[in-house]
């Protein structure tokens, strides 16, 4: 998967949770390691795979709604993993507003599992405020740069970027 707008590792790390190739507790004790526990370590209310990290743990759900509220969307209704990570999203944006909302939410997935191995591995637990500031702190710092037609700022970028986006879109002549 690729998108210019976010280093080449997230298209990597959003490969791999699109064909659930992330090794998650479940899959590395069907594996043969031996592990304390299968549950999730951030929320520990249900076996840790893919899809529960990045869509649905608690943590996980909070900063997604967070993430749509940004956007001005409604929050995911039952989500599927190709389903939030493809770049195709109709006709919500040009491809430059899709291609920054998909950076987006890449940042957010690989965030959510930055924040699982903070927990598993140094027992460091961020919020789901924590973790949605970060993504807007990241996102907005990689695609600023990277999004040649693209003027973003700062205060703009922190209240919608979606309308923002749209906006400076159609004033540039690309949307």
């Amino acid at each position: 998967m690729v998108n210019n707008f976010v280093p080449q590792t997230l298209g990597i790390f959003a490969w791999r949770v699109v064909r659930g190739r992330i090794p998650v507790r479940l899959e590395l004790e069907k594996r043969g390691n031996d592990l304390n526990s299968v549950r999730c370590p951030v929320c520990d209310n249900a076996l840790e795979y893919v899809d529960h990290i990045i869509l649905d743990c608690n943590l996980s759900k909070d900063t997604w709604n967070r993430i749509c509220r940004w956007w001005g969307f409604p929050s995911f209704n039952n989500p599927k993993i190709d389903a939030v990570f493809r770049l195709d999203n109709g006709n919500l944006f040009s491809s430059e507003g899709q291609k920054a909302w998909q950076a987006v939410k890449w940042v957010c997935g690989y965030l959510l599992g930055k924040n699982r191995n903070q927990i598993f591995f140094h027992n460091k637990f961020k919020t789901s405020a924590d973790v949605f500031n970060d993504i807007q702190i990241k996102s907005f710092e990689w695609i600023s740069r990277r999004a040649r037609k693209l003027s973003i700022e700062w205060h703009q970028w922190l209240l919608n970027p979606g309308f923002y986006l749209d906006t400076n879109l159609q004033r540039t002549g690309i949307g």
